[in-house]
């Protein structure tokens, strides 16, 4: 079957011996698919020009630590807050 390197990439590879795509079974016959969807991950432009401290400085939220940010009250990791994250500790919360 013929496979193309972006094949790889793409949201519809089967990752099977038997199939190469949803959408084009047997593969294609060309240099390039013109259904070819990208399943990378969205990553940082230039990140060079970001340090370390910054980065670090993006992630304080509960969503990334399970934790309060004020007082360190750890948050369920089981039940999420429906809409606003609010510390039945400090009263810190994320509006």
């Amino acid at each position: 079957m013929p496979k193309i390197p972006q094949c790889d990439r793409c949201n519809y590879y089967a990752h099977s011996k038997y199939l190469v795509c949803a959408v084009h079974p047997s593969g294609v016959d060309r240099a390039y698919c013109y259904d070819f969807e990208s399943s990378e991950l969205w990553e940082l432009e230039n990140i060079d020009n970001y340090k370390d401290q910054q980065i670090e400085d993006m992630f304080w939220h509960p969503i990334f630590t399970g934790r309060c940010p004020m007082c360190g009250y750890e948050f369920s990791r089981f039940q999420p807050p429906p809409i606003n994250w609010y510390c039945e500790e400090c009263g810190w919360e994320d509006e």
